[in-house]
C-alpha cells in the first residue's frame, strides 16, 4: 500500500517537472518567434508591430554607439529606414536565457550602393519579460568599411559639385531625408562624368 502509494507520488511529481521543463520550452520558443515577428514587422515596414514589441522605449547600440528612443520618436528614423525597401533575414538564431542570439543580413537600395552586397551583422536581443528590451549589434560579419567610406564619400563630393540643392542629404534622417538620398544616388549612378572612386573598379 506504501509503495503504491510513493509510486503516485513518483509519477505525479515526474509529470510535474515535465510540465514545468515544456513551459520553460514554450518560453523560450515565444523569444524566438517574438524576434521573427520583429523582422517581420521590419519587412513589412510596419511600424506599430515593431513599436508594439518593445516595453516602453526602443534601445539600439551599434558597437559602441548606443540609442534610446520614445516610441513616438522612434518614428522618424524608421520612416528613415524603410523609404529604402531594406530586406532583412534571420540567417541563424538561437535562446540563450534571457538573451536571443541572431546572425542578420540587411540589404537595401543604400547598403547594395555603397557596400555593393547585404551587411551580416551579429545581434543580440534581450528581454523585458515578453516584450524586447534593447537590440545590439555585437559584430559585423560583413561589412567593407573603406569600400563604404569611399563610395559615400565620392557620392557627397559629386553632389555638392553638381546638385548642391541636395546638400545635407547624407545627415537628413527624416523620410524626406532618405528620398533626397535616393535621388542622389540615382543622379550619381546616371552621371555623365563618371570616374571611378579612387582604388574601386566599378
Amino acid at each position: 500500500m506504501i509503495d503504491f502509494g510513493f509510486k503516485k507520488l513518483a509519477i505525479f511529481t515526474l509529470c510535474v517537472l515535465m510540465a514545468m521543463s515544456c513551459q520553460q520550452k514554450n518560453k523560450e520558443i515565444d523569444k524566438v518567434k517574438i524576434v521573427n515577428d520583429y523582422i517581420d514587422a521590419l519587412n513589412a515596414s510596419d511600424y506599430d508591430k515593431v513599436a508594439g514589441l518593445f516595453r516602453d522605449s526602443i534601445r539600439l547600440r551599434e558597437m559602441d554607439y548606443v540609442s534610446a528612443f520614445s516610441k513616438e520618436g522612434y518614428h522618424s528614423l524608421f520612416q528613415w529606414d524603410s523609404t529604402f525597401h531594406p530586406k532583412y533575414e534571420i540567417l541563424d538564431v538561437k535562446s540563450d536565457g534571457n538573451e536571443v542570439r541572431m546572425k542578420v543580413s540587411k540589404q537595401c537600395e543604400r547598403i547594395l550602393f555603397l557596400n555593393e552586397e547585404p551587411i551580416i551583422t551579429q545581434e543580440v536581443v534581450k528581454f523585458d519579460g515578453d516584450a524586447i528590451q534593447s537590440i545590439d549589434i555585437v559584430e559585423y560579419v560583413v561589412f567593407n568599411d573603406s569600400l563604404w567610406s569611399a563610395k559615400r564619400a565620392d557620392l557627397m563630393a559629386w553632389i555638392e559639385n553638381h546638385h548642391p540643392e541636395l546638400n545635407g542629404f547624407i545627415y537628413d534622417q527624416t523620410k524626406q531625408g532618405a528620398l533626397n538620398y535616393l535621388k542622389a544616388m540615382a543622379l550619381y549612378k546616371n552621371r555623365q562624368d563618371s570616374i571611378p572612386v579612387q582604388g574601386v573598379i566599378n
